[in-house]
């Protein structure tokens, strides 16, 4: 299979041609793996009212993937910078769909927690693997559309996910199995893209795996800077955790609310909000940092007030300013990412910037989990909002005070 090396003045015109059909089959890929980490959210009503498991194990489970994630992220994700951006990613996609014919065999919790961790574990190697496979294909000069690109098939296949498994399960039959066999079915053609794309990494190496040690820019300025980025990612996808943790038993139990179309279209709504801001939004908003942290804090706020006025109207308001502000905060974060990496190590330091984001999914879903346990439902989730709150402030204020040095 003939390598490219990212070159465009290097690349002959058919190679490039290739680079670009490339380019859109990868995205769709990425697009359909992110789907799939998020199908399961609007089934777990039935998964809970067949297995007999109540909001602690849900959070659980939301947790699992998450941990998944990281360590996937810790281990694997940095593997394609030396044995190739194929490889990987068809390693992944394996992983996806034997993570789907775990949930197609659940029968009891701990198959779910299997099926998560799996899908977890795929999750961070695609994140990582795609994004940078999408920065050689794009070449020099195209590093925004690159950008923009993986930032909006990551947040489109997560919102998708819920809405698709949400109208499947309340309009369809079967509603925990005909969602996974479609994806099933689905992945095949992925597995035929990736087959076929050009692979970007000239000089491979045999896979090792061992634990790495996140991988930072050398420069101190280049370190700060990220450092900031990931501090702004972490607390952009903490919200988000908090927001999917609360959504299922919110809409059942506070607003008697059951169907899974529901669910899954207020889901949804997070991530397409966030997608629509990082698509859509004035220059002037992307390169304010208070624009974002601003939505982010409003959006928390009316969240935990629809929680205690048992408000839907204002739960979805806090939706679509906590995806607002989530979404430019993961763009402008990818984009810094994508600048500071060293060619060599792309999926390196994108590894470490996923871990960053999320490490801030596992948190709230477990914290939450625990506080439950003490305190009534709204007053845990009241305590976890405004820590969440003290941390999105936290990388706003120093990337303002090192402007100001």
């Amino acid at each position: 299979m003939e390598l490219i090396d990212g070159t465009p003045n290097r690349l002959p015109p058919r190679t490039r041609g290739r680079a670009t059909k490339a380019f859109w089959s990868v995205a769709a890929v990425y697009a359909l793996a992110m789907l799939g980490g998020t199908l399961p959210v609007p089934l777990y009503a039935f998964w809970s009212a067949g297995m007999g498991f109540g909001p602690f194990t849900t959070t659980l489970i939301f947790a699992v993937y998450a941990v998944g994630v990281v360590i996937s992220l810790l281990l694997f994700a940095g593997l394609s910078d030396r044995s190739g951006r194929r490889p990987l990613a068809l390693a992944a996609l394996t992983v996806v769909a034997l993570s789907t014919v775990t949930f197609l065999l659940a029968g009891n919790v701990v198959v779910l927690l299997v099926a998560r961790i799996l899908s977890g574990l795929a999750t961070g190697v695609v994140t990582a693997t795609a994004t940078a496979w999408l920065a050689e294909l794009a070449g020099p000069g195209n590093a925004r559309r690159a950008t923009i690109t993986a930032t909006a098939v990551n947040l489109g296949g997560l919102g998708l996910g819920p809405l698709a498994a949400g109208l499947l399960a309340q309009f369809a039959p079967a509603p925990a199995h005909l969602v996974f066999w479609l994806y099933l079915s689905a992945l095949v053609p992925a597995f035929i893209a990736v087959a076929v794309a050009p692979e970007t990494v000239a000089d491979r190496q045999p896979a090792r795996v061992a634990v790495r040690r996140p991988t930072v820019p050398a420069e101190s300025a280049g370190r700060r800077e990220f450092a900031t980025a990931a501090a702004g990612v972490f607390a952009a996808f903490a919200v988000n955790a908090l927001f999917a943790s609360l959504v299922p038993s919110f809409l059942h139990d506070t607003l008697r609310v059951s169907g899974q179309a529901v669910v899954g279209g207020v889901v949804s709504l997070l991530f397409l909000a966030a997608l629509t801001a990082q698509l859509s939004a004035p220059r002037r908003w992307l390169e304010s940092r208070w624009f974002a942290v601003s939505a982010l804090v409003a959006g928390v706020g009316l969240l935990v007030a629809g929680l205690w006025l048992r408000s839907l109207a204002v739960f979805v308001a806090g939706t679509v300013l906590a995806g607002a502000g989530s979404g430019l905060t993961f763009r402008r974060g990818l984009g810094v990412t994508a600048e500071l990496a060293d060619p060599q190590r792309r999926a390196d330091l994108n590894a470490t910037y996923f871990l960053a984001a999320y490490a801030g999914n596992v948190v709230p879903a477990l914290v939450i989990g625990g506080l439950d346990q003490a305190f009534d439902a709204n007053v845990a989730t009241s305590i976890l909002a405004a820590a969440l709150i003290g941390i999105i402030f936290v990388p706003a204020v120093h990337h303002r005070k090192e402007l100001s040095c």
